[in-house]
Order: C-alpha cells, then structure tokens, then sequence
C-alpha cells in the first residue's frame, strides 16, 4: 500500500497552521512544529480521531537545533519528508521611528533566521532521497511594503529574496523552493505586535474587514502543492496579485497610493495623539 506523502508545518499552532493541518489531513501525514504544546497536542489528537496520522513536535522559533531535531523526527517516523511549510510569526505595526532595535533583532532572529534554518535542515534531507519541496509563506507586505510595516516588509522582503534566489540554485535538482505572499486574513488580528495602540487597531481592523480566512488560503497553499507554480513566487489571492501589478507596471501611481495612504495614517495619529 502506497504511502502518503508528510508534510512538516513549522508554526503551525498559528490560526493559518491549524487550518493547513486540518486541510491537509486526508492527503499528507502532518507534522506540527510549535512551541504551543497545548494546542498541538489537541490537534493532533483531533486528527488521530478521525483517522490520519499527525505528530507534534515542540520547537521554539530560530532555534536551529529545535529545527534539525523536527527534520530528523519525521524521518525517524515516516523515513520521509516530502513537504516543509514555513508559516510567518506575528507582523509588526507601527511608525519605522517607533519600532525598538530588540523589535528588529527579533524579526530577523525569530522568522528570518527560523526560514533560513529550516529550509538548509529540509534541503539537506531532501537532497539525499531524491526530492522534495520548500515553501516559506510570508504577508504580502514583503511584496507591497506599505505605511507602517516597515521592519515587517524588510524580513518578509529578505524571505522572498532568499527564496528566489534558492530556487534558481535548486533548477537542475528535484527539490523545489517556492515563496508564497498572502494578503491580511481576518484571524490574524492574533498574530499582530505594535508599536503603539492606533497602529493595532488600524491593523485589526483590517484583518476583520478581510474577505480571506485561514481556511481559503490554507486551500490556496494546498491547490499550489498540487500544481505547483513555475516561478518561485506565488500570489494566489486577486488582490494581491492585482496590487503587484500596479506596483511593477505603474510605479508612480503606486508610490503616490501609498503616499496618500502614509500621510493619512499620520495626520489621523497626529490628531489623536494631540
């Protein structure tokens, strides 16, 4: 009997890996790595009862060994790791000039380091049986940097890059790297860090008035699996995708949007802070 392919989902206690869990459960054995045993252990247990196999894996983001050890679980478990989804951590909101160095520093130690760590222990298995594919999913800032999400749209922008530029050493080789750029989705409002009170309601705001949910982009992520993109970037949301448009196409007007939309976040921050 033909085995199911496994799929390693670091974060994946996060409202989108909880859903990717729970979507792909019928097609891949799962493997979640977390540093949230309380809600991954119930996961699993959700998914034992209705018959897959899951595996729980207690991991704490950019730690390298925590990483190489989740790696080398599935492969004790299931001798193959055929799938490794790397899930942002929380975004962070807020005027540049507010944003603390320590902000920074965790940005790129926590979710920079976490992708660049996990994709190089995932390579290393992959490229010893044969194939393999990598995909680090990040906020479409990282792609449409915007008011107010600067150190976010650097960290994601840097994952992008570092996913592109794996992909193309990866072209004669079975193992794939695909970078995949999601709008704010309406449960992420838990997953959002600020600088300052109005930046994290504006935020929340907008993750509320979303029409995505982790449950579409969940299905988004798994529908690429099945026919994966030829470019290494992937925006499977219109909106996305038109906005990119605008911003490759029309960089004026793009640049004179996200003026407008900068000047109006600050007098609106300037008026209630006065």
């Amino acid at each position: 009997m033909k085995q199911s392919p496994t799929l390693l989902i670091t974060r994946g206690c996060t409202p989108l890996g909880l859903a990717l869990a729970q979507a792909a459960a019928g097609h891949y054995r799962i493997a979640i790595a977390s540093d949230d045993t309380h809600t991954g252990n119930a996961l699993c247990r959700r998914l034992h009862e209705d018959g897959h196999e899951a595996l729980f894996i207690e991991t704490i983001a950019g730690e390298v060994r925590d990483i190489q050890r989740a790696v080398n679980r599935v492969l004790r478990r299931w001798q193959q790791l055929d799938v490794v989804v790397n899930l942002p951590g929380n975004m962070l909101v807020g005027p540049f000039e507010a944003a603390q160095t320590q902000q920074w520093q965790t940005l790129a130690s926590q979710q920079l380091m976490q992708v660049v760590n996990s994709s190089q222990s995932a390579l290393t298995a992959m490229k010893k049986q044969g194939y393999g594919s990598i995909i680090n999913v990040v906020p479409d800032c990282g792609l449409l940097p915007g008011p107010l999400t600067s150190a976010s749209s650097a960290t994601y922008a840097a994952i992008i890059a570092l996913t592109e530029s794996l992909n193309s050493e990866l072209a004669n080789s079975p193992v794939n790297a695909w970078a995949v750029a999601l709008p704010l989705y309406q449960e992420q409002a838990e997953q959002l860090d600020a600088t300052d009170p109005l930046s994290q309601a504006r935020f929340k705001r907008k993750t509320r008035d979303s029409l995505n949910t982790a449950a579409s982009l969940s299905g988004d992520i798994l529908a690429m699996l099945k026919t994966p993109e030829a470019t290494a970037l992937h925006t499977p949301c219109a909106s996305t995708r038109a906005q990119w448009r605008l911003k490759r196409w029309f960089t004026k007007r793009w640049d004179k949007k996200m003026q407008q939309r900068g000047r109006r976040y600050r007098r609106k921050g300037t008026a209630e802070s006065s």
